[in-house]
């Protein structure tokens, strides 16, 4: 992770749902002479190693060739034209996976995220929660999908209302070369805009933690009655609950639950305030009956564990490795913290 935000990158990490996407731009960014760093679990099997070198021809064709633009799209048809068909199955990922690909992405100038098909993962949304609180550079593949409203809290928009963080897999050779992200106009004519290092959501940095206080964390519309459970429980111990503050349900923003007594019915200004009341609390709880943790929960707790802050569950979730991650990350803040 770069000090200063400059124009050279010399390492990137790549995360993502498939081997394809993963190896295409392990490629694609070797042809331009960079550093690439991914998660072995996610090298292409043996057995395919003959759609290894097609991504690995069509990546390097495309990296000599200079700034392209190049959709999703279009490069989706040219994959399918080579026996490259959609595949998005993730291996079975163990705590020791994420706590790698976390410290890989510390460690290099920026991430590239393959979320090919606008889809995030449950496990990619905890590392781009907790990248986003270390305040890392992120690039994306394409747009989250419109179902999450997850896309508007990670990325900032210009003046223009051009996406800062996001852009299409060949105009990243681009990105590498010049400060900044290029669009086409209706007239045909680029337009850039500075690299976005910010993201919406960030809360303030220095939040003193409120005694007594607790945040439940958790779906709303699937934990709602674990929610309101566990808040009459810690009434009754003399807690004060700062969020979520539930009451009638007043609309549903793209999977965004929206309550009469929110102060506003912008989701970024409404999770920005969430999640400095999850910074102030003395205790943080995720409520996931079941089992169940949601993307956006990920991306929160991702987020928060990479703010310093501790985290109790209610029951085991179904993901194995999240207790793992957790109790990994919240002892090495607990080491920073002694320094």
């Amino acid at each position: 992770m770069r000090a200063y935000p400059t124009d050279n990158y010399e390492n990137i990490a790549i995360i993502g749902n498939s081997s394809y996407d993963i190896k295409f731009m392990y490629y694609l960014f070797k042809s331009q002479g960079l550093n690439v760093i991914f998660d072995p679990i996610f090298e292409i099997d043996k057995a395919d190693l003959e759609k290894d070198k097609i991504l690995k021809n069509i990546a390097y064709f495309f990296g000599s060739r200079g700034p392209i633009l190049f959709d999703d799209k279009m490069l989706r048809q040219l994959f399918e034209e080579n026996g490259i068909n959609k595949n998005i199955t993730i291996p079975e990922l163990s705590s020791s996976n994420i706590i790698n690909q976390i410290k890989f992405c510390m460690e290099c100038d920026a991430v590239y995220v393959c979320n090919s098909y606008g889809k995030i993962s449950k496990y990619m949304s905890f590392i781009l929660g907790y990248l986003m609180a270390k305040k890392q550079e992120i690039f994306f593949w394409d747009d989250i999908d419109e179902s999450e409203w997850l896309m508007s809290s990670i990325t900032q928009n210009d003046n223009n209302g051009l996406k800062e963080t996001v852009i299409f897999p060949l105009e990243i050779v681009r990105v590498f070369a010049f400060p900044y992200l290029f669009n086409i106009d209706n007239k045909g004519e680029k337009k850039g805009v500075q690299r976005n290092t910010s993201f919406n959501i960030n809360a303030e940095e220095i939040i003193e933690t409120i005694p007594k206080t607790v945040v439940f964390l958790g779906s709303l519309r699937k934990q709602l009655y674990s929610i309101k459970e566990q808040a009459y429980e810690f009434k009754k111990n003399g807690y004060n609950v700062l969020a979520p503050k539930i009451s009638k349900v007043k609309k549903d923003n793209n999977g965004f639950i929206i309550f009469e007594d929110d102060e506003s019915d912008d989701s970024i200004i409404i999770e920005k305030d969430f999640l400095e009341k999850c910074l102030k609390s003395e205790k943080i709880i995720v409520c996931d009956s079941n089992g169940y943790i949601g993307n956006t929960v990920m991306l929160e707790l991702g987020y928060l564990i990479g703010k310093g802050k501790k985290i109790s569950f209610i029951e085991e979730p179904t993901e194995k490795w999240v207790i793992g991650t957790v109790n990994y990350l919240v002892n090495q803040n607990k080491k920073v913290r002694k320094r």
